[in-house]
């Protein structure tokens, strides 16, 4: 009896390791290392090329706006590690349903609103509207989860984490 527990547990375990392999070899990793904020006409980028946590630190340009100003913004996902720079923002879009953009905002006076949402009217954030309050220096996180849990209490703790980055922020 315990060597049939043992032989079905070998079997189980096999089909499963089998069935993921095949499962990850059909799917292609994306490689998400460029991240484009815009804010009204301003462009601010994130850029790790040679790879997030290896190699040279990532280039960040710092959010600079003026007091009590706002715009619309939009964030685009690119891989730019490949020449032309490949753009994911269109795919992420249309896959909105299984995409969250989690903004928080630490320090800064620094508020985004009217946040796009999904096809069932749950959140998505990819544009909104961005208002400066008053002069202030913080940061902004940036963090694009993968079929998050849209109806839970805190929806940005669930789902994997597609790519996460931080701008400094300085509202002068």
């Amino acid at each position: 009896m315990k060597v049939l527990k043992f032989l079905t547990a070998i079997l189980v375990g096999s089909t499963l390791v089998f069935t993921s392999c095949k499962k990850d070899k059909g799917e292609e990793q994306e490689n998400l290392n460029v991240v484009k904020l815009k804010i009204g006409t301003t462009t601010f980028t994130w850029s790790d090329t040679d790879g997030i946590g290896s190699g040279k630190a990532p280039v960040i340009d710092t959010i600079r706006l003026t007091p009590n100003a706002s715009g619309d913004f939009t964030i685009d996902i690119l891989d730019g590690s490949v020449t032309p720079a490949k753009d994911y923002t269109a795919e992420i879009i249309a896959e909105k349903d299984a995409h969250l953009f989690v903004l928080t905002v630490k320090t800064a006076n620094l508020t985004p609103s009217a946040l796009s949402i999904d096809s069932k009217s749950k959140a998505f954030a990819q544009s909104g509207k961005m208002t400066a309050g008053a002069a202030s220096t913080g940061t902004l996180q940036i963090v694009l989860k993968h079929e998050p849990d849209k109806a839970a209490a805190n929806p940005a703790a669930t789902g994997e984490t597609d790519i996460d980055v931080v701008f400094p922020v300085v509202i002068k």
